[in-house]
């Protein structure tokens, strides 16, 4: 901690700001998070006229207003981007160093998202009002009616049934997950838990080389990735579960949602619900 109370205070919020944009990406790296922070921002600060891209500047931690500002011509007209893929290509002329930022998409609806839940409503209203229809619904358009797919995490790690149990649970420990899909032949067949390695493995004199199809629960709970947020949201609540795989239609899993991948985006009422429910069950 720094003798400086104003200077603590901006480094937690930024923090802050990065941790739910990492929890949004699925993998731990602040490094990736900044990035996503920077060029959304520079993208949204070059396409709003200069009054509105001041009045956003203000609203933003000291340290983020900082990178914020980084290379501006405040006398350079807005861009010209119209529609959203003009806006993603902004970003990702700023990401092209970050292939693990390459879904620009997905990366500017996460940053748009903690931006919906850090600046004040009034202070989202004027600044949507000020860009082009098909870009202020990518801005204002709410968490609960996107459709999981983006804000879901992609990089998702598979265990195959034959497994052993003390290799799965050495996985977990590796990525700091408490559960893991199982799959066979490319298909969703199961999920292991921290919980079933210790309550239902240890419990019943597993050896640590027994299989995880011995421990997995076979019963398992998903979404479509085509489903809205709010939908899958409410499934996680009636579960109380706080990781739901995702499959397409086709029955492939592609992705994973978690608490945090709603809590980074969803309005504090979905999330504070979800919340409420995951905690009557911790270990799920």
């Amino acid at each position: 901690m720094s003798s400086l109370p104003v200077l603590d205070s901006t480094v937690q919020k930024t923090h802050e700001w990065l941790k739910d944009i990492t929890e949004g990406l699925g993998f731990p790296n602040e490094k990736s998070a900044f990035a996503a922070l920077r060029a959304t921002l520079h993208a949204l600060r070059d396409r709003l006229p200069r009054e509105n891209a001041v009045a956003l500047g203000a609203q933003l931690p000291m340290m983020i207003r900082g990178m914020y500002y980084e290379g501006w011509d405040i006398q350079q007209k807005p861009s010209r981007a119209r529609h959203q893929q003009e806006f993603f290509d902004l970003v990702a002329a700023e990401l092209k160093d970050h292939t693990e930022l390459r879904d620009t998409r997905r990366v500017t609806r996460i940053v748009f998202g903690v931006l919906g839940k850090q600046l004040s409503s009034g202070e989202m209203e004027k600044i949507s009002q000020s860009l082009p229809q098909d870009i202020r619904d990518l801005w204002m358009a709410p968490a609960e009616k996107r459709p999981v797919r983006e804000i879901m995490s992609k990089d998702v790690t598979w265990v195959d049934p034959d497994m052993s149990l003390q290799d799965a649970a050495q996985k977990m420990r590796d990525l700091d997950i408490g559960c893991l899909p199982v799959g066979q032949n490319d298909r969703l067949v199961g999920m292991v838990t921290d919980r079933d390695i210790a309550c239902r493995a240890v419990a019943q004199g597993y050896d640590a080389k027994a299989k995880v199809a011995d421990a997995m629960s076979k019963g398992i709970t998903f979404c479509f990735d085509d489903q809205d947020v709010a939908e899958a949201a409410h499934l996680m609540e009636r579960k109380q579960i706080r990781r739901l795989p995702v499959l397409n239609r086709h029955k492939r899993m592609v992705g994973m949602l978690s608490l945090g991948d709603i809590g980074a985006h969803a309005s504090h009422q979905l999330t504070g619900k979800l919340v409420e429910a995951v905690a009557k069950h911790p270990a799920r």
